[in-house]
């Protein structure tokens, strides 16, 4: 049980580490400000003590605020309601920590460089550098190491100066410091265990939401959510962007044949069909609704998706599913629509004097009508159709092309 609710941690969805950073991102005024209060008040308390080392309070105390600041910023640039690609979310969690470290870093280093001698002074800088790490808890959603380190960071080097000072007060600060470090690892290792129980129970209810009961491999609503991250990742990187769109003929008549459970068992003998072929790691492979599959492919051209299609085509016809209502060979078929295109924006196409802009429906668009000339043409074929084929082109207005010169 433990090792899966482990693997299930350690392979947490994208929307959930969107989520993890949404949260991250919307609370950051708070983080900001409970740092700058705690940094003036550290301030205050050291230049009511001694007006010696200003300079480097100053210095330290514009660090803290720069630091944070720049955390925030960061934080903002983060929208909850764009779609991001795995890659982008583990490259913004991964900036967020090196802030957060680097903060934690600071308030560790107030513990050499900003050390009193006061042992009363010593005992506030402790608390202080103990609401540090409170501060530094959030991080627990992208990484218990990350907050470990933290924890270090910020408590080793003023206990290190205290067991240095070597009087009996300083030592059993430093121990109740040491104790106080350990104390707050156990609490965020169980917090760690409350998060890794609630990511897991959310991956489920996931998978749960974007899997195919009938056929297990994803459902509608999860192709349309990668489509769109998808799209702006060829948009983006200017590469081809494929879409297979599938459909068993005279799926109908098999299921008045044969009924609904042998339906449901060809439909899962064709999704493995599909998944067997279409197996890139980026592959997309959906059950569009009733008897429809489509497989989306980014980064391929019209023609090795065509080449893909016919091998799905050929590996459903090799099963030779009896059907003895179908078209002769009296086995279960399909038809496949099968398009590609290049995404591109209206400032680029404004710029290259090109009034077609292509949109995410295009493709669709494009996919499907191939799809019907597969079936209208006999079925158990492909028909490829590239994408805005046949679409009419206006010409660019005027003043779009003024403005984008």
């Amino acid at each position: 049980m433990n090792k899966k609710k482990i693997s299930a941690s350690s392979h947490t969805s994208p929307l959930i580490i969107q989520g993890q950073i949404t949260f991250l991102a919307r609370h950051g005024a708070t983080w900001l400000w409970g740092n700058a209060f705690a940094a003036t008040l550290f301030i205050l308390l050291r230049w009511v003590e001694s007006t010696e080392n200003m300079a480097l309070l100053l210095v330290w105390f514009a660090a803290i605020l720069a630091m944070n600041v720049m955390r925030w910023l960061f934080g903002q640039r983060f929208l909850p309601s764009q779609h991001y690609s795995s890659e982008e979310l583990q490259e913004f969690g991964q900036r967020y920590l090196v802030y957060s470290t680097l903060i934690s870093a600071l308030w560790g280093v107030s513990g050499f460089i900003l050390f009193s001698f006061d042992p009363l002074m010593q005992a506030v800088h402790v608390l202080l550098l103990a609401g540090a790490i409170v501060a530094a808890m959030p991080v627990l959603a992208l990484s218990s190491l990350a907050l470990y380190l933290q924890i270090g960071a910020i408590l080793l080097p003023i206990t290190l100066n205290l067991l240095l000072l070597g009087g009996a007060a300083q030592q059993s600060l430093a121990l109740a410091t040491a104790l106080l470090g350990i104390l707050l690892a156990m609490a965020s290792r169980s917090i760690t265990g409350l998060l890794n129980d609630l990511h897991s129970a959310q991956i489920q209810v996931q998978e749960q939401a974007h899997t195919d009961p009938v056929t297990q491999i994803s459902n509608r609503r999860f192709f349309d959510t990668t489509f769109k991250m998808e799209w702006r990742r060829a948009t983006r990187d200017a590469k081809p962007l494929s879409l297979l769109m599938i459909d068993v003929d005279n799926f109908k008549r098999y299921n008045d044949r044969h009924g609904h459970q042998a339906g449901d068992q060809c439909l899962q003998i064709i999704a493995q069909c599909i998944k067997a072929v279409a197996r890139r790691a980026s592959d997309v492979v959906a059950r569009h609704g009733g008897e429809e599959f489509v497989i989306l492919l980014p980064d391929t051209s019209l023609e090795d998706a065509a080449l893909l299609a016919e091998r799905v085509r050929k590996s459903v016809e090799d099963q030779r599913i009896p059907h003895s209502d179908g078209a002769i060979p009296r086995i279960v078929t399909i038809s496949i629509g099968v398009s590609s295109c290049t995404p591109n924006t209206l400032h680029e196409a404004s710029a290259l004097h090109d009034a077609t802009v292509v949109y995410p429906a295009m493709l669709l668009n494009a996919a499907d009508r191939a799809l019907y000339r597969a079936k209208r043409n006999g079925r158990n074929q492909i028909a490829k159709e590239s994408c805005g084929e046949g679409i009419i082109k206006l010409p660019m207005p005027p003043a779009a092309v003024n403005h984008a010169a």
